[in-house]
């Protein structure tokens, strides 16, 4: 039967007391039933020694009973908070109240730590919803831009761009890399490289105008790199206007 740390003390103590009482008894009987003084003597010695050597071995048995207990428990703890330090908030900590179930203490702390988990997964469920919403709501304006709006890492591959984009270049919403696309026109060619080259140095365009003779139209690009907390660039985001007849 498992008994909660509390409980295990007491019943030490209790076991400890027994002994004792028990031997107090019998010295007293010993005492009173002994013959001569010779007899009494070696009777209490050997009643003594005997109940001496009963408990020591009874508190060795205990001193190493107890700290096993604890520190198995305190392993499946620290576990368990490493898991949820780490990002892991799916831990069956069910199982581990249920393993402990009988100890109160022990039952009562593994219970906080199940409030606790369920208070960082409705945290980070709330924070995912307005993230969702947030990005919905950005890319919503980016659609509306009449410019074209292009997002893409440094190494090239396409994180958003919008309907006006879209619709002046169909073919991205077959690719996912910059370095992909292949253009007949050497317009839409010099583009994209300008993009892509911003991106591989990380440099940021200002007002790149980019002319095409043959049917007289005009490219402006503008961009922005994104940048890391080190300073370096992870992507960019790129504004592409387009004028006809110039």
């Amino acid at each position: 039967m498992k008994r909660s740390l509390s409980s295990l003390y007491r019943l030490i103590i209790a076991v400890i007391l027994i002994l004792i009482l028990l031997e107090t008894t019998i010295v007293i009987l010993i005492a009173t039933n002994a013959q001569d003084l010779t007899t009494l003597v070696n009777d209490i010695q050997t009643a003594v020694i005997v109940f001496a050597l009963i408990i020591f071995i009874y508190c060795m048995v205990v001193y190493n009973l107890i700290p096993s207990n604890i520190k198995k428990f305190n392993k499946n703890v620290v576990k368990l908070i490493n898991e949820i330090a780490h990002g892991k908030y799916n831990v069956d900590i069910d199982k581990a109240i249920e393993d402990y179930s009988f100890d109160p203490d022990k039952l009562a702390l593994l219970n906080s730590l199940k409030n606790m988990l369920r208070s960082i997964n409705g945290f980070d469920q709330a924070k995912e919803w307005k993230i969702y919403e947030q990005d919905q709501r950005i890319k919503q304006l980016i659609n509306l831009i009449p410019q074209g709006v292009l997002i893409a890492l440094s190494n090239g591959d396409i994180s958003y761009y919008n309907n006006s984009l879209r619709q002046r270049y169909p073919s991205l919403s077959e690719i996912q890399n910059i370095n992909d696309m292949s253009f007949k026109s050497d317009f839409d060619r010099k583009i994209f490289q300008k993009i892509v080259d911003a991106l591989r140095y990380g440099d940021n365009i200002y007002e790149c105008k980019i002319p095409d003779q043959d049917y007289k139209r005009l490219a402006i690009i503008k961009g922005s790199m994104v940048r890391n907390l080190r300073g370096e660039p992870t992507g960019g985001v790129f504004l592409l206007s387009f004028e006809e007849h110039v």
